[in-house]
C-alpha cells in the first residue's frame, strides 16, 4: 500500500496524491488571491495530465467565494482542458459559502464543460468517495 503524496500545500488549499488509487484530493481551506486560485489550478491541471488521474476528490466546503473573472477564466480555460486527460471521475463536495457553491456549478454546468469526464456534487465527503470507488 502507496501513502498518499502532499503534492501542492498553501495557506488555501491541501493537494494529494493517492498513486495506488490513481486519485487527485484536493481540500480547500479558505480564500485564495486571484493569482494563488490560477496557479493552484493550473498545477492541477499538469499535474492531472503529468500523472495519468482517473478520479479527483475536490472538498470545497471550506473554499471561498471566487472573483467572477476567476469564474470565467477556470470557465473558459482550465476546466475544458481537463477533457483531454485520463481524468474519468470528479467528485466534488459543495462549498458551504452559497455564491462559492454557484459559481462553481456554473463552470461545471458551462457550455465549454468537457464531456470526458463525469462531475458530480455532493454535501456528504463519504457518499462522494463511494461515488469514485463505485
Amino acid at each position: 500500500m502507496i501513502a498518499e503524496e502532499v503534492v501542492f500545500d498553501k495557506s488555501f488549499i491541501c493537494v494529494a496524491h493517492d498513486p495506488e488509487a490513481r486519485m487527485l484530493r484536493l481540500k480547500w481551506k479558505g480564500y485564495a488571491k486571484p493569482q494563488d486560485f490560477r496557479e493552484c489550478l493550473s498545477f492541477i491541471l499538469a499535474y492531472v495530465r503529468n500523472n495519468d488521474i482517473e478520479y479527483c476528490f475536490s472538498d470545497l466546503k471550506f473554499m471561498s467565494t471566487i472573483l467572477p473573472q476567476d469564474e470565467e477564466w477556470a470557465t473558459r480555460f482550465w476546466y475544458p482542458r481537463l477533457a483531454g486527460t485520463a481524468l474519468r471521475k470528479h467528485a466534488v463536495v459543495s462549498s458551504l459559502d452559497f455564491l462559492n457553491n454557484a459559481a462553481m456549478r456554473r463552470i461545471v454546468g458551462s457550455p465549454s464543460a468537457p464531456n470526458g469526464f463525469e462531475t458530480r456534487f455532493f454535501v456528504d465527503s463519504n457518499q462522494a468517495m463511494d461515488w469514485l470507488d463505485a
